[in-house]
């Protein structure tokens, strides 16, 4: 694979949606989005999150998404959907990150539910916001940007004093691969007692040639 000639960008993303997450005021996990930017309001759900930092940052590449129109936006098993239809040698606008450690910083994960169902999650999506730290031999922590329902682990989110207790922050998701490296289950958070197997994509952002 060619060098990505966009390297500026993919930091562009990262850094826009680490800025947020610094400097909200209020936020709430919800699917009725409302975001008010000069209030530092975001309440919103994560495929809100992601897609309202895209389109702030890399429009046109936020358009290349599939989604069905009677919605919004992408929904989470949107961008599963569409990232799994990639390469690691796609061209256009995106290209699809095989093993997790090789995913870096501006990187989007996204991974789909078995049923969909309008008005409900269909998975999860979220910015990685550094390279995946091996923590044992095929599990690793990946610190993420998102708006999430409860906390990660080590997460902004929380029930102390100046913590939401949902919607946007960072913590870390546990991911284990499987025998190549590809991301294979993961665990949410302290709250959630298992690994979860579900289908998972990575891609990155690149050329539009």
């Amino acid at each position: 694979m060619t060098p990505n000639p966009f390297p500026w960008l993919v930091g562009r993303v990262a850094s826009r949606a680490e800025s947020i997450v610094d400097n909200l005021q209020e936020t709430h996990y919800t699917h009725v989005e409302h975001i008010d930017v000069a209030a530092g309001v975001y309440d919103c759900d994560c495929s809100g999150f992601v897609g309202f930092v895209l389109q702030e940052v890399a429009p046109t590449h936020y358009g290349l998404i599939p989604f069905d129109g009677s919605e919004p936006r992408p929904r989470a098993f949107e961008y599963y959907d569409f990232f799994s239809s990639l390469t690691p040698e796609s061209t256009g606008g995106w290209h699809q990150i095989d093993f997790l450690r090789d995913a870096r910083r501006g990187d989007i994960m996204a991974w789909r539910l078995p049923e969909i169902q309008k008005g409900h999650d269909t998975g999860h999506v979220f910015f990685v916001a550094e390279t995946p730290a091996m923590i044992d031999p095929g599990t690793f922590a990946v610190r993420v940007y998102d708006s999430a329902r409860i906390p990660h682990y080590d997460d902004t989110r929380g029930n102390e004093a100046g913590e939401s207790a949902s919607g946007v922050g960072t913590g870390f998701i546990s991911f284990t691969v499987d025998g190549a490296g590809r991301p294979a289950t993961f665990q949410f958070g302290p709250t959630e007692p298992d690994f979860v197997s579900l289908p998972i994509a990575i891609a990155r952002i690149e050329s539009l040639a």
